[in-house]
């Protein structure tokens, strides 16, 4: 990250926070110079890397818990945008309950908004749980889909029946069909289930628009890049690029 010691014009910090680990930020003069991740807990850490950088600003999203000593001190160093579903964003929110919806799906869809514009776009977030959302050409977010993610769906068959072994880590090789032990029988269903998931979206889409881009973030995609690197394009940093964007939208 680019410290006080470089000459820049501006600089913004962007901090995602998730269930269990939080992505660290800073935007150059409206360019991405960096990412940094840590856990929930590593609040001193942040600031110490705050402490470096010389920003002004800053937005924060949680959709877990936030503990508010951070908030505070980011409030004491920062301009700080603590973003909730009531911020308006550069998007129309086609969604019933709007303060239920969260602020990494809206980043997304504002990040989509920003690099297809004009375009429908099916956005998938390889999260801890997967996010399936539809952002119309005219930049309306319609709504999608929440499933659980892998390791959720892993951990819920561990933990919900008496036998099955708690899978962390599979081999490419015990992802077949049929499965011929418990192991490859449980990342069979995981993966492909997973997959079969996909491809349903996509055709739902397909049937809904013309021209449909399918984008994806989050860290679980790679598992399915290449079974989908033909019609799926990649962002990996597609969160962090919206909430920047809805920054700009209230501070610039």
């Amino acid at each position: 990250m680019t410290t006080k010691n470089s000459s820049i014009k501006t600089s913004d910090v962007v901090i995602d926070m998730g269930n269990t680990r939080m992505k660290v930020a800073l935007f150059v003069d409206g360019r991405l110079d960096g990412v940094l991740n840590f856990s929930n807990e590593a609040n001193k850490r942040v600031m110490a890397l705050i402490e470096t950088a010389d920003a002004k600003r800053a937005i924060l999203s949680n959709v877990g818990k936030v503990k508010a000593p951070l908030i505070r001190a980011l409030s004491e160093k920062l301009d700080l945008l603590h973003l909730d579903s009531n911020f308006e964003v550069p998007i129309r929110l086609d969604y019933h309950t709007p303060e239920t919806l969260g602020t990494d799906r809206i980043a997304n869809a504002v990040a989509a908004s920003k690099f297809y514009a004009g375009q429908n776009v099916l956005i998938i977030d390889f999260g801890t749980c997967i996010k399936y959302d539809l952002l119309r050409e005219d930049a309306t977010f319609l709504g999608g889909a929440i499933a659980p993610g892998l390791d959720m769906r892993f951990r819920s068959m561990h933990k919900m029946t008496g036998k099955l072994p708690r899978i962390k880590e599979w081999k490419e090789k015990e992802m077949i069909w049929p499965g011929k032990d418990t192991r490859s029988s449980m990342v069979s269903g995981v993966l492909q289930g997973i997959e079969a998931e996909i491809v349903h979206y996509i055709a739902q889409s397909n049937e809904r628009f013309e021209n449909l881009k399918v984008i994806a973030t989050g860290g679980d995609f790679g598992f399915f890049e290449k079974a989908f690197k033909n019609i799926i394009f990649a962002h990996p940093y597609l969160t962090l690029t919206g909430l920047h964007e809805i920054l700009r939208f209230h501070l610039d």
